[in-house]
């Protein structure tokens, strides 16, 4: 652009120069239509010199209107998949929050397998299936389901054995059930 305005300042200064210089007395009518002529191709071509600058400073306007409208659509697209990864974000950290209430309940439904392996219908507890459920039990760390895990496995006679075997898994049922309803409370709430 300096360059530009530089031309046709430098243009204009050499068409007053030529035109002030054919003004002159003195001069024949040969060497007037002569300088006439030099003047008129001069004016011609300055005037075709300032056309094509102002037809490059078109185009440059035309590249840069299409350049500012093309960075104005992609700040705006911008901001709108910022707001879309804002609000992935908020989903991701709520589902972390319920997934860790659903891997909980699956840590009791893991309880709930091994203790059927051990004393599901045809099973014999054995050291090695009692040791399992010893450590997932333990690995939950909930003092009620210890104590009746403990029940269970230092149970004497007959009904005693069958009062504590029925408590076991009513109550890791119900931990289940509680542990998916605040994981669900949870994505109900963040949404």
């Amino acid at each position: 652009m300096p360059n530009m305005n530089a031309n046709i300042v430098l243009i204009a200064i050499v068409s007053l120069a030529l035109l002030f210089g054919c003004a002159g007395s003195g001069v024949t009518q040969e060497k007037y239509d002569a300088l006439s002529a030099s003047c008129s191709k001069a004016k011609n071509d300055s005037a075709a010199a300032l056309s094509a600058e102002v037809a490059k400073t078109s185009a440059a306007n035309a590249r840069l209107s299409t350049c500012t409208e093309e960075k104005q659509s992609l700040e705006t697209l911008l901001t709108v998949r910022e707001q879309e990864n804002e609000a992935l974000r908020a989903e991701a950290a709520v589902l972390a929050k319920a997934r860790v209430k659903t891997d909980l309940a699956g840590q009791y439904n893991l309880t709930v397998a091994y203790y059927l392996e051990a004393y599901g219908p045809g099973k014999v507890p054995n050291t090695a299936r009692l040791k399992k459920i010893d450590t997932q039990v333990n690995s939950l760390n909930d003092s009620a389901l210890k104590s009746l895990w403990l029940n269970v496995k230092n149970c004497q006679g007959i009904s005693d054995c069958d009062s504590a075997k029925a408590k076991f898994i009513p109550y890791i049922d119900g931990r289940m059930t509680a542990l998916k309803l605040e994981a669900a409370a949870i994505v109900g709430a963040g949404q």
